[in-house]
């Protein structure tokens, strides 16, 4: 009587090995797919912070522009001024005896502020006295007065990032209108 081998054979290891080796290629493949979507949607969320973070920057001083309490009073049009498109000025009086003078503007792809006490409320012509906002995310930046409005201003901003892991670069485009209440007070 012949005794029972127990076991598998070679074809059926070789088969199941096999097996596992297709799976396993497919799961890695939906892994790095789902890994590269993930950091995609991470660098679009950090585009719309990032877009949130410079309106907050910007946006109350535009409120502030125009403030007058100093004689001799504050005339509205150095309330602001569009130097270029990617560069603005705010003027504003933080009391009787201070006027000072908040610039923005883009610069290698960061948006850069620079303030001053100045009286005349002019645009300096030297390059000094600009701090860095933000990281080098900005595409572009523009100021306009679009609506005709004398009391409010628009700034598109269009951010741009790659997305790690990749060859791909993520971006947005965001606009916000920014009242100039204190122009509206007088």
């Amino acid at each position: 009587m012949r005794r029972a081998q127990s076991g598998f054979t070679l074809v059926e290891l070789t088969t199941t090995l096999a097996l596992i080796g297709v799976i396993s290629a497919a799961l890695m493949a939906v892994m790095t797919n789902l890994n590269t979507q993930s950091e995609r949607m991470n660098s679009q969320t950090e585009l719309l912070v990032a877009s949130k973070q410079l309106f907050n920057f910007i946006e109350p001083w535009a409120a502030l522009a125009g403030h007058k309490q100093a004689t001799p009073a504050l005339p509205q049009n150095k309330a602001y001024e569009i130097v270029s498109a990617s560069h603005i000025k705010f003027c504003y009086d933080l009391d009787a005896a201070t006027r000072q003078q908040r610039e923005f503007r883009l610069h290698d792809k960061k948006l850069q502020e620079r303030v001053e006490n100045n009286f005349g409320c002019t645009v300096a012509p030297n390059e000094t006295g600009w701090v860095d906002m933000s990281a080098p995310l900005i595409r572009a930046l523009q100021f306009s007065e679009n609506d005709g409005s004398a009391y409010s201003l628009d700034m598109r901003l269009e951010l741009e990032k790659l997305v790690p892991g990749t060859d791909e670069i993520t971006a947005t485009t965001m606009r916000r209108r920014f009242n100039l209440f204190a122009m509206t007070l007088y």
